[in-house]
């Protein structure tokens, strides 16, 4: 009666339990399977059973604290189709240790934790974690639908110290990554569009990216019916670092009492100013006082901020003309080379605008991807980065284990 019950709690299809062992910190039950066996190939059943056969130890979820092993007999076939193995079973994956349920409890705990520590608490090596969960991933990958966005997002990440790159390619309106590729130059990433092919190319339509030449040249070659649309976060970013070089210049031309004013004030300039506290917003006001120069690049910064703002297409163009005026009569240095560069980016900036597109769901990627990284404290491994990369994103509902 009690082998009975525990054949229906195991839920092994065309199985059931002969014994039940139990050995130190481990059970160990006996497993026999009812039918005879079949040629996995061509389905074939053997009513008379081969003599050789083998018992092999597969682990399952554990249970009440005890880690959980089956002994299952398994023959070998010698088929006359050209098959020459052993028999399969629907709840055990041909030359694993592990029974599919289990395999998918690893799988379901690497989402959401180090392949460290889940080696830890299954008491197994973080290699066998390691290769579990890249199955999974692969497996997942395999099963979804393929996108074909019109619209693609090309971002960089830093992977390690120093000039070390991946690219992230992505579609912002699928929210999906679509590719991770290392490194950043033309080289590494026209193998993702050739893989692509040209009819899928050509339905992309618009392609955000930052000011990067690689990404430009890659993109004209082979989407070429896609703009290109500068992204403003990355042009912000540009017209920040004009700002700091221009408070180096006059914290250094300045006297001994005005450089007391730039200590501690770098961020202060770059900070938006509904973020800053009460302390913060004095301190920057004393600064501006003192300093014309950078009085004049705040406001202008605020304004390039607002022209990305603009309710219509036509409001932002507006304001970008605009801009570029006002920031050409101020006869700063640093500001006059950061709108050269507008100048020359004006085609791709103007795209933007019209569109209204941005790079946004890619820094925010970015943003996630290094929380992965720091999770794990780096991987050493990219094609193994890729992956959990893809397993973050494209697999987004995250289901209860209990769930199936």
């Amino acid at each position: 009666m009690e082998l009975k019950l525990l054949t229906k709690l195991l839920e092994l299809p065309g199985c059931v339990v002969k014994d039940i062992i139990f050995q130190g910190d481990e059970i160990l039950i006996a497993v026999e399977v009812e039918d005879f066996p079949v040629c996995p190939k061509c389905g074939q059943v053997y009513i008379k059973a081969p003599k050789d056969s083998r018992t092999q130890k597969v682990e399952d979820l554990s249970v009440f604290g005890r880690r959980c092993f089956l002994l299952v007999k398994k023959y070998r076939i010698d088929c006359d189709c050209g098959y020459c193995g052993t028999e399969h079973h629907q709840w055990l994956d041909p030359y694993q240790r592990f029974t599919v349920r289990y395999r998918k409890w690893i799988y379901s705990f690497c989402k959401r934790m180090t392949g460290i520590d889940v080696a830890r608490i299954f008491g197994i090596s973080k290699h066998t974690v390691y290769r579990l969960d890249k199955e999974g991933i692969e497996e997942e990958l395999v099963s979804q639908d393929a996108v074909k966005p019109r619209r693609i997002s090309i971002d960089e990440i830093s992977r390690k110290k120093g000039h070390n790159y991946a690219t992230i390619i992505s579609a912002p309106d699928e929210k999906k990554v679509l590719e991770v590729v290392k490194g950043r130059k033309s080289e590494d990433i026209a193998p993702f569009f050739k893989g692509k092919g040209i009819q899928w190319c050509k339905n992309v339509q618009a392609v955000t990216m930052y000011a990067w030449l690689a990404f430009r040249k890659t993109v004209r070659k082979y989407c070429t019916e896609s703009i290109i649309c500068f992204d403003h976060f990355h042009l912000a970013q540009h017209f920040s670092k004009a700002i700091d070089q221009l408070r180096v210049q006059e914290a250094k031309n300045g006297s001994k009492e005005e450089k007391e004013f730039f200590k501690g004030t770098r961020w202060l300039l770059l900070k938006r100013p509904e973020k800053l506290n009460e302390k913060q917003q004095t301190t920057l006001d004393e600064l501006l006082k003192v300093n014309m120069k950078l009085y004049k690049a705040y406001l202008l910064r605020d304004e390039f901020r607002q022209i990305f703002d603009g309710p219509s297409v036509h409001s932002r163009l507006v304001r970008q003309t605009n801009w570029k005026k006002r920031a050409k009569e101020v006869h700063i240095s640093q500001i006059t080379e950061f709108v050269k560069k507008i100048e020359r980016w004006e085609p791709y900036i103007r795209n933007a605008l019209r569109g209204n597109y941005s790079n946004s769901f890619a820094e925010g990627l970015n943003t996630k991807i290094r929380v992965i990284q720091r999770m794990a404290y780096g991987y050493k491994n990219f094609d193994y980065l890729r992956l959990k990369i893809f397993q973050q994103f494209n697999s987004r509902e995250i289901k209860s284990l209990f769930d199936g």
